[in-house]
């Protein structure tokens, strides 16, 4: 719809392969509502996810001495 009235919509902040409709120009600062914005959430629980599987390693790494 942005495309159809000429706005350009830039990449969001956490999620570059997802257009941002808040974004209006490339000094774009975060602001209250990406904190409520879906793309947000998803990019929180993939870097939850990210940061369980390191912590493992770290664990089994402490565990057994062994990096794999």
């Amino acid at each position: 719809m942005a495309d159809e009235i000429g706005l350009k919509l830039l990449p969001c902040l956490f999620l570059p392969d997802i257009r941002c409709s808040f974004r209006k120009d490339e000094k774009f600062k975060v602001m209250s509502r990406c904190f409520d914005c879906r793309h947000y959430r998803r990019y929180m629980r993939e870097m939850d996810k990210e940061d369980a599987r390191v912590m493992d390693e770290i664990d089994e790494i402490r565990r057994t001495g062994v990096w794999k």
